[in-house]
């Protein structure tokens, strides 16, 4: 439990950023068009996209936490560069610091989680703890966004919000530094927390081949999902540009973007109360919310935009499981190189949608680029119906619902 609340502590510090919700306003009011943040995001998504998988087999060689903490340095790096060089150009070299920062992180964070917990005999509450950690990351979207939204109201402007979160993130690099340290874990004390007294399987070896892993249908699978879920998560990104070109004023925004935040507040809330949900299930529920968020981007009106919150509960819930399931089925030795494969593919579909979004918009108007967004989230909905298997026991259960 003490395991728990730091890590929710530490998911709740790294996502408070009062500027988060707001960024993309602050590069319009320095002259950057929505085609270019467009193409601010695609640099990003370039750059995370090469460094995705060898940053995971660094990950499986080096101390976890120092790795995470050296990419949340490169965060605020990217913070202040966007602070101090509000152009075009530091656009593009803040989002280059910030891709690397989700590179590093990508892999390493789910794979830190995973082996402590299996370190003590709990890798079957994975689902529900990484569940209650995505709420905590969402609550800390959403507290300061109803700070950002206050100042905002009272007159701040855009750039200190920016330095706020800069010095959320410095909190962050101290707090992951004060994780312990899994390495040293042997397969004896695994083995004994789990209660077998097998040796490991030739699966479970530092020499297990990365080829053979992705050989699996299963994995394959698993790996196609989380990556259309992970890098199809884009729809937020323009709410802000999407709220002021329907008329709204810069203050509306973050209320708009808190409400999506809170639909996965409740998509986080669904997986802790019922794990293990079947494909069927929230495949359809996906499906069925695209077509409402659909509607929503019809609209012309603001507050019609909120309803976009449904359909990321349902995405956030089916995102924790096909994670659940990969980790369930991936080897220790290869862990986040595994987990880095499906960010590489996450990067790959995000590039290829915002360049899409950006070729699409409307002068500042991003709407019709979202449409088909929204469609590639339902046709996405159709796969978890297919492919998302049903969870494996992995020892016995403890509460995780604190």
């Amino acid at each position: 439990r003490r395991l728990r609340l730091r890590l929710y502590l530490l998911s709740f510090i790294d996502e408070f950023g009062p500027v988060y919700a707001v960024f993309t306003l602050l590069f319009n009011d320095n002259g950057i068009s929505t085609a270019q943040v467009s193409w601010v995001f695609v640099t990003w998504g370039v750059v995370a996209f090469f460094l995705e998988v060898p940053s995971g087999m660094l990950a499986d060689q080096v101390d976890r936490r120092r790795l995470l903490a050296a990419a949340f340095g490169l965060k605020a790096g990217g913070l202040v560069v966007w602070l101090l060089w509000p152009t075009f150009t530091g656009a593009l070299v803040g989002a280059v610091l910030w891709a690397v920062h989700d590179a590093l992180a990508s892999g390493a964070w789910e794979a830190m989680i995973y082996d402590q917990l299996a370190a003590t005999g709990n890798a079957s509450v994975y689902e529900r703890v990484m569940a209650r950690s995505s709420q905590f990351s969402h609550l800390g979207v959403a507290t300061s966004t109803v700070l950002g939204a206050g100042l905002l109201g009272l007159g701040v402007g855009l750039a200190p919000l920016g330095w706020i979160t800069v010095g959320a993130v410095g909190i962050t690099v101290l707090l992951v530094l004060l994780l312990p340290d899994t390495r040293t874990a042997s397969f004896d004390d695994r083995k004994a927390a789990e209660g077998r007294d097998s040796e490991p399987d030739e699966s479970t070896s530092v020499g297990q081949s990365l080829g053979s892993v992705l050989a699996g249908p299963e994995i394959r699978r698993l790996l196609i999902l989380g990556a259309m879920l992970e890098g199809l998560f884009l729809i937020d990104e323009y709410l802000p540009l999407s709220t002021r070109v329907r008329g709204g004023s810069d203050a509306a925004a973050p209320v708009i973007y808190l409400t999506v935040w809170l639909g996965l507040l409740a998509g986080g809330e669904l997986v802790v109360r019922r794990p293990g949900r079947s494909g069927k299930v929230m495949g359809s529920a996906i499906v069925a919310s695209m077509a409402v968020a659909g509607l929503a981007l019809i609209s012309r009106a603001v507050w019609p935009l909120a309803l976009v919150a449904v359909g990321y509960a349902f995405l956030e819930a089916a995102r924790i499981a096909s994670d659940a399931r990969l980790q369930e089925r991936t080897p220790d030795a290869v862990r986040a190189t595994v987990s880095s494969v499906r960010g590489f593919a996450s990067a790959l579909v995000s590039t290829v949608m915002l360049a899409l979004i950006g070729v699409m918009s409307d002068g500042d108007d991003p709407t019709p680029g979202l449409f088909v967004l929204a469609g590639a989230l339902a046709a996405t909905g159709v796969l978890l119906v297919r492919w998302l298997p049903t969870t494996k026991p992995t020892g016995p259960q403890v509460d995780a619902t604190g």
